[in-house]
């Protein structure tokens, strides 16, 4: 049977896994921010695989919702003026906006626990105090994250409907059963920080006295 580690050897050992799952998260960050520019580079990317290969092209009808979506593979008019609509250059520049609007808090939310993640695997004293701010920044980034998903994709056919022979409209498309939960979450994981943080100051203003 082997020996118990040392408590300084767990310690050890817990800090270096930290300081490994926040680099993956710093890691992931720029990938995900990546898809920014290519929202607007190429959008709606699609591949198509036979026997001389696979080719890639820009299908812009999948960035509809399906009901609309069908509409538009029924009118192939309508879908080749997509096409040449979303080639104009402040289009794209438009998509590339709601994009960032889009995967904006997720990544500020993968860095925000990166740091996190590896100020917890720093010197044990001052770890947890010097984490906690950036846990508060990652939920914070989580609730902002569950708003701009269908805020984006309202946006995104918003800017995409001026391309098609429906013309210019407005549309809300805010699926509330969709964003509860995660917003309750994010809400949850936020008051539970600010509770490790009260906490914390209540311990520090009680060390401060005796």
């Amino acid at each position: 049977m082997r020996p118990p580690l040392a408590p300084r050897t767990r310690i050890a050992r817990k800090a270096h896994r930290c300081r490994i799952a926040g680099l993956l998260f710093l890691l992931i960050a720029p990938l995900v921010a990546a898809t920014i520019p290519l929202a607007g580079l190429w959008p709606a990317p699609r591949s198509h695989c036979g026997d001389q290969g696979c080719t890639w092209s820009s299908d812009p009808v999948t960035l509809f919702d399906e009901q609309d979506a069908e509409k538009l593979r029924a009118a192939p008019a309508d879908s080749q003026r997509l096409k040449v609509y979303v080639q104009r250059p402040l289009v794209r520049l438009g998509l590339a906006g709601i994009e960032a609007i889009d995967v904006g808090p997720l990544v500020v939310l993968l860095v925000a626990v990166g740091i996190a993640l590896r100020r917890l695997g720093g010197p044990p004293r001052y770890a947890f105090a010097q984490a906690l701010p950036w846990l508060r920044r990652a939920t914070i980034a989580a609730i902002l994250w569950a708003i701009a998903q269908p805020l984006s994709d309202s946006l995104r056919q918003m800017l995409l409907y001026r391309g098609t022979s429906w013309g210019p409209h407005w549309l809300i498309a805010l699926d509330f059963n969709a964003m509860a939960m995660p917003l309750l979450l994010g809400l949850a994981a936020y008051a539970a920080v600010w509770a490790l943080e009260s906490g914390l100051q209540a311990q520090r203003d009680l060390d401060d006295f005796v």
